[in-house]
């Protein structure tokens, strides 16, 4: 589970600067991980915004978008 994780961390974090809107960034990363779950991507995006929020304000503000934006569907 920690290297899945991880990969999608890693996925989020790349794919971030080549999207502008949340939308178009949780598609990228639902074709590269189709197993992951709404909720494991909301959660990465947390993680990774978190982890860059003090580095990398930018990437900070779209995956907080993308949280917000995607929390609680279904």
């Amino acid at each position: 589970m920690p290297s899945k994780r991880k990969s999608l961390n890693a996925t989020l974090l790349r794919l971030t600067h080549h999207y502008s809107d949340a939308k178009d960034l949780f598609n990228a990363v639902r074709v590269e991980h189709p197993e992951a779950s709404k909720k494991d991507i909301v959660l990465a995006a947390l993680a990774v915004m978190i982890d860059r929020c003090e580095t990398d304000r930018p990437a900070a503000r779209k995956l907080h978008r993308l949280a917000l934006q995607r929390r609680g569907e279904e």
